[in-house]
């Protein structure tokens, strides 16, 4: 079930008209169940209104997706004539720009001076007596117009990004939102004297349109708003600026076009010499305000409506704005942040047995098991881990061309791993190093590389480290980047190198192109002691994809060509090509034949949904078509490994796959992972946000909504299908959760390698 907005004509000129066109087709509402001829069923389907206001046919409609719409081949469907009126936050932000510019135009000091004359001229004039008193009541605007902006920019500006996210903000989170834009200015107002409260004023709005700002990128980037932990990589938005600036538009031009005037008008009324207003009268005013927002917010709980907000169980901050309006949710993430950290609650040892008995129950999930099992026992591991490469462009195909010939040529040699989900979160590269490395879920909010770098991990290259191996990282990039100067050697790592190590030569995306990467390590590679781990990370492939130099384009991309996502397409082949070089000068070092080769992609590229992209990779645009398509490829070169795996994984399943391959037991390691090459069984997968993934089924969970996908039939199911999977997958995040949080994995592993459960 779908529908058509119609641009608007008389129904007698529809079917002839040029403009009798879809404007936007919409989103898609499944069937509860089929239904059979002369049949009917109640579908609850949900509307996106067109972005532009104006008037419209509305016309709904069935589609089988890939094949038509039933109107094209059925033109009876019913047309609803519907008139589209302006959002709300199209009338509210332009108002602190006009209060500012009012204040200015009624207060300033010649406004002042030329009211001083319209009191000579009312002494000559009968009428004047009323001009006098407009000008005393413009004068009294004048005297709060301060008051008036800030109050306008906290509570105006939120509504950019509940439109921009398309949100669907609660009563409370109204409130909410009210009372963050009506209590920091009462209490300025009452505290500090005319000069002082306005440039606070000034401060406490500038602050509150940069927070928001923020709020709005940070959401167009990774579909969420901007977390307390996230701030913690403020530091690096240096790099990322190429990927902030596509994110800008003119519409966030309302954020802060009102800044100028503000400033001029805190100017003048710092300059006034009026009397302020008596604190006795400030303070009942005051209180009168804050009372009224008091009596509000005990209606709403008397109504149970802020005691029943499940805020703990919700999986994307996006939900949680929902419920508290946007300065809430800041308010309620930075306390969740210092609870977390500053004032976190020791793990106390039930909790810590219950989790090491989680990870006993599931030893046989991650041992080392079966015909694999240390098959390349006392071999080199060589892992590049490659930005943004998602799995659909291994076997992606334009106009006959393969995008990535080489890599694809891999499923003949190689195993390869073909439904391996991206499980990052925040951290995005940080949080693949995390999964992959310490088998461990990364955190809700934030990235452990920050808030928790002083953890003790038992990660991969720790593991190989205490058996005998040389242990290095390569990344060239700053080792401030994602604090890998302090995570890396917290990982097992004895030496990385970074920017400085190389030959800084031609640059593309963040930083050394892979393929001089790639053959730059060659001959540290070369001189190390053996066995060793080498954990490779590329740069070249990074959102937004501009700028790729037109002299590495091998595709003939057509109407692609100079997009993102051509672009994207472009990178992708040129690392296709450096990895085939890398090959070639391994085997020429006699490095080849010795060394287990890993290649897999850090999380996905960035991409927004999109039609062009849906139909470029040969998907649906619904949620759970682009969930699914949510992978990133997994190949291990190794001797005796061949095939395409469809086993359901996770980036966590990494480290115990590759241990039990070169002949160490994962067993007793605390990892959630698992031996894809044991006996992995059929578990959920984790993803993001509550959702998850196994052979059977999606689970996908949206705001206080969940929907269970049967992947073999693609169709929604009942709920109760995919309960006890939902109950393990939210286990093994708490779990996860709790091992990081409480750094606890050294502890546990000590406990299960002594034989204490």
């Amino acid at each position: 079930m779908s529908y058509h907005w119609l641009w608007f004509v008389p129904r007698e000129t529809a079917s002839r008209s040029r403009w009798h066109k879809p404007y936007h087709d919409g989103i898609r509402t499944e069937l509860p169940a089929p239904v059979a001829p002369r049949a009917g069923t109640a579908v609850d389907a949900r509307v996106l209104a067109p972005s532009i206001p104006g008037v419209y046919w509305l016309q709904w409609d069935m589609v089988e997706e890939g094949v038509t719409w039933f109107a094209q081949v059925s033109p009876r469907q019913p047309l609803a004539l519907v008139i589209i009126l302006p959002p709300l936050y199209w009338i509210l932000v332009p108002l602190p720009l006009l209060i500012a510019i009012a204040g200015i135009n009624s207060g300033a000091r010649g406004f002042s001076r030329a009211s001083d004359g319209a009191r000579g001229f009312s002494r000559a004039a009968d009428g004047a007596r009323g001009f006098s008193r407009a000008t005393d009541r413009a004068r009294g605007f004048s005297r709060a117009s301060d008051i008036w902006w800030c109050f306008a920019s906290l509570f105006a500006k939120p509504f950019i990004v509940f439109h921009d996210a398309l949100l669907e903000p609660t009563a409370v989170a109204y409130w909410l939102t009210i009372v963050a834009a009506v209590a920091p200015v009462v209490l300025i107002a009452l505290v500090f004297p005319r000069r002082a409260r306005a440039w606070t004023l000034l401060a406490v709005g500038i602050f509150g349109s940069l927070v928001i700002l923020a709020d709005v990128v940070y959401y167009r980037f990774f579909g969420d708003v901007l977390s307390t932990p996230a701030l913690l990589g403020v530091r690096q938005t240096g790099h990322v600026w190429g990927s902030i600036r596509s994110l800008f538009t003119p519409g966030l031009l309302w954020l802060i076009v009102d800044w100028p005037f503000a400033l001029w008008l805190t100017i003048e009324l710092s300059r006034t010499t009026q009397p302020s207003t008596p604190v006795a009268t400030r303070a009942v005013s005051s209180a009168a305000a804050l009372a009224i927002l008091a009596g509000s917010g005990l209606a709403l709980s008397a109504r149970g409506v802020l005691a029943s907000m499940p805020l703990d169980q919700m999986f994307r901050d996006r939900a949680v704005v929902e419920q508290l309006g946007l300065f809430g949710f800041h308010a309620y993430d930075t306390w969740n942040y210092l609870r977390g950290t500053w004032l976190r609650v020791p793990v106390s040892e039930t909790q810590l047995d219950e989790a090491a008995a989680w990870f006993e129950a599931r030893r046989a999930l991650r041992a080392g098991a079966g015909p694999t099992f240390g098959a390349a026992r006392g071999k080199n591991l060589i892992v590049v881990q490659v930005e943004s490469l998602q799995d659909f462009a291994v076997d992606l195909r334009i106009d006959g061309q393969d995008v990535m010939p080489h890599l694809r040529r891999w499923s003949d040699d190689s195993a390869r791993f073909t439904s391996v989900t991206d499980q990052t979160n925040e951290g995005r590269t940080s949080d693949a190093e995390l999964t992959t490395m310490t088998s461990l879920l990364p955190l809700d909010h934030g990235a452990a590389a920050f808030r928790y770098p002083g953890n003790h991990y038992v990660a991969l290259p720790r593991v190989l480290a205490d058996h005998g191996y040389r242990t290095l990282s390569a990344v060239a990039f700053e080792p401030g980047f994602w604090n890998r100067q302090v995570m890396h050697p917290s990982y097992g790592f004895q030496r990385t190198l970074f920017e400085p190590d190389f030959q800084m030569t031609e640059q593309i995306g963040w930083g050394l192109n892979d393929r001089d990467f790639l053959q730059q390590m060659v001959p540290p590679l070369t001189k190390l002691p053996r066995p060793f781990l080498a954990w490779l990370i590329t740069l070249s492939l990074h959102h937004p994809f501009e700028n790729f130099p037109a002299s590495h384009k091998v595709l003939k991309l057509g109407a692609l060509e100079g997009t993102s996502i051509g672009n994207y397409l472009h990178t992708m082949r040129f690392f296709d090509e450096a990895l085939e070089d890398f090959t070639r000068a391994l085997a020429a070092h006699g490095l080849a034949d010795d060394s287990v080769l890993v290649v897999f992609g850090d999380h996905d590229a960035g991409f927004a949904r999109d039609e062009t992209l849906a139909a470029l990779v040969g998907i649906g645009a619904d949620d759970r078509s682009w969930t699914l398509n949510d992978r990133v490829p997994l190949f291990v070169r190794a001797p005796g490994l061949r095939g395409v795996n469809r086993i359901a994984a996770g980036q966590t399943d990494l480290a115990p796959t590759l241990l039990a391959l070169l002949g160490i037991d994962p067993a007793p390691l605390p990892y959630v992972g698992r031996n894809l090459l044991g006996d992995a069984g059929s578990s959920p997968v984790p993803r993001p946000y509550g959702d998850w993934v196994d052979d059977r089924h999606l689970a996908l969970s949206r705001r206080d909504d969940h929907a269970c996908v049967d992947l073999a039939r693609r169709v929604t199911v009942d709920w109760a299908d995919c309960r006890a999977e939902d109950d393990a997958a939210r286990r093994e995040r708490d779990v996860s959760r709790l091992v990081v949080t409480g750094d606890l994995q050294r502890r546990i592993w000590e406990r299960m390698t002594a034989g204490v459960k």
